[in-house]
């Protein structure tokens, strides 16, 4: 009885081993290009090497280190100086602990109940807590880059303006391993909440897509706010301090363990990990409901209509609007360049009265940049870069359809232009005319964002063709890690920025060219880039997608 006892820990040890070793694979992966898509040689795109991704991840994570050892270099000389250390602390940690929570909600609730293999591992002798525990492991760990990203050069701020002692640099590791953990049980409490919500509503994506925005525009205030909260933290610090003390102890007590205090810090530790063993035992209980539930889904009435026909190049239309809107993941980040426009539009709007203040050659220079603007902010919403990879498994089905493989890629474009073409008439129209352009200019600026728009299209779709990441295990895998979709966005930004720099350079060398004649250039030229795209996906694409 003992053995069999044995042989069972044992087992389910290397179980949790073997799981625990899986999503951190999985997870390194959606950082990476999709190890399947390999040449016909058996060798691996250089595009796909991890070493490529890592890179610019790193360049990212260096650029906001600078930006917060900055933001917290505005605070740290007076609070460092004047006793309040444990103050300066406390902000950091607060910081820390925003960012990282936005940041993992929707990809808590994507990994723990959205997963492809949830029902596959419930269905294995495994504990429901051990498949809790092996994915939260991993968003623990992205956890714990975010918070590093903030409290490491936040203490190195601090560091070049006061002394550092041992207990200092303990806590402040100490701190670095609890505020991640208290930001995964928080972003996982609200993921719940949102999984708990959409299983009981046949409308998931609408209930998705509030909470995102409500998110999102949490996240933009506090961004444009970070700067101004920082200076009113700063210079208000002491009464913020002794109002702290007064009425809210523990938070007290909280920024004293940050700051070097090995007793309030023990105290810290026990209420953080207790918090999330409670919140690990409360999702277990509801883990295998929450992850197998069939998200609005309810009995089918059918009655009898007139049948109708359409064409294929409709239907095919209609299929890629229904994915597209049908799944909230996708819609939110490849539709993030159309929600922009709009919600820049209605800022600008708002603003007229201080545009009418602006002088002549202000505006001049606006009408120049405006399309460019926009042409830039297409490129953040590259629809068509993640269409073919959305197909997944499902990618069959397409290429036995009775239609020619560019009929299926044409409508995936469409759709494409469709939310990025026309949604660039908003700003177009609407700000030209605010701005009082001339009637070729307005024309002009709404011309080169409907021709960007085709290009972004045309890139994102010839990337796609040639990295598809068709065995993902979430949407965002598909839509915000694959290699087609940083390629397409990398590469429109650049072609964006081409018109962009040129424009001084010929200022600089003193050679005179009309607002007109640059604009009808820039369309030119978006529409030279675009030529080889296309010929590309007609001739070569075609067949690629045909063999996928």
């Amino acid at each position: 009885m003992i053995r069999l006892k044995m042989y069972s820990l044992n087992w389910r040890r290397k179980i949790l081993k073997t799981l625990i070793k899986l999503q951190f694979q999985k997870a390194l992966a959606r950082y990476t290009a999709n190890s399947s898509n390999k040449k016909k040689n058996g060798k691996k795109s250089s595009f796909n090497s991890p070493a490529v991704y890592l890179a610019l991840l790193a360049f990212v994570g260096v650029v906001f280190a600078f930006m917060f050892y900055n933001m917290f270099s505005m605070m740290a000389p007076m609070l460092a100086t004047s006793g309040f250390s444990w103050l300066y602390f406390l902000y950091v940690m607060g910081a820390s602990f925003v960012i990282s929570t936005i940041g993992c909600i929707f990809l808590s609730l994507s990994q723990l109940y959205e997963a492809k293999d949830n029902e596959l591992l419930l269905s294995m002798p495994i504990p429901p807590r051990s498949i809790l525990f092996c994915r939260m492991l991993p968003l623990y760990a992205q956890n714990l880059l975010f918070c590093a990203l903030v409290q490491v050069p936040a203490f190195a701020a601090y560091a070049t303006n006061a002394s550092v002692s041992v207990s200092l640099v303990v806590s402040q590791i100490v701190i670095l391993i609890l505020v991640p953990l208290l930001s995964l049980s928080v972003s996982c409490v609200l993921g719940w909440l949102i999984a708990f919500v959409t299983s009981r509503t046949r409308h998931k994506n609408v209930v998705t897509i509030v909470f995102s925005l409500v998110f999102f525009a949490l996240y933009f205030y506090l961004y444009y706010q970070a700067e101004d909260l920082v200076k009113t933290l700063a210079a208000n610090s002491i009464g913020i301090g002794a109002n702290i003390m007064d009425s809210a102890y523990p938070l007290y007590l909280t920024g004293l363990g940050a700051s070097g205090e090995l007793l309030p810090l023990f105290g810290v530790a026990v209420v953080i990990i207790a918090f999330f063993a409670i919140v690990c035992a409360v999702l277990s209980h509801s883990f295998i409901k929450l992850a197998t539930a069939k998200k609005g889904a309810k009995k089918a009435v059918y009655k009898e209509k007139t049948l109708k026909v359409s064409s294929a190049s409709k239907a095919l239309l209609r299929k890629e609007r229904m994915m597209f809107t049908g799944n909230a993941t996708y819609m939110l980040n490849s539709g993030l360049s159309a929600l922009i426009m709009v919600g820049g539009t209605i800022y600008a709007v708002f603003q007229l009265n201080t545009l009418k203040q602006f002088p002549s050659t202000l505006i001049e220079m606006i009408s120049v940049y405006l399309p460019l603007v926009i042409a830039f902010v297409i490129s953040l919403g590259p629809i068509s870069a993640a269409s073919i990879s959305m197909e997944a498994k499902n990618l069959w089905l397409m290429q036995s359809l009775p239609v020619s493989p560019l009929q299926v890629l044409t409508q995936k474009l469409k759709l494409h232009f469709i939310i990025n073409g026309v949604v660039s008439l908003v700003p177009s129209v609407v700000i030209s005319i605010m701005l009082g352009m001339k009637p070729v200019n307005i024309i002009i600026t709404i011309l080169i964002p409907i021709i960007f728009s085709l290009f972004s299209g045309l890139l994102g779709l010839m990337f796609d063709l040639k990295k598809p990441k068709l065995d993902w295990n979430t949407t965002a895998e598909a839509v915000k890690q694959s290699a087609s979709v940083m390629l397409s966005l990398l590469l429109s930004v650049l072609a964006v920025c081409v018109p962009v720099i040129a424009y001084p350079i010929l200022l600089g060398f003193e050679i005179e060219i009309s607002t007109e004649i640059f604009l009808a250039c820039t369309a030119f030229y978006f529409i030279l880039i675009s030529l080889p795209v296309w010929f590309w996906i007609k001739n070569k694409g075609t067949k690629v997608f045909a063999n996928l």
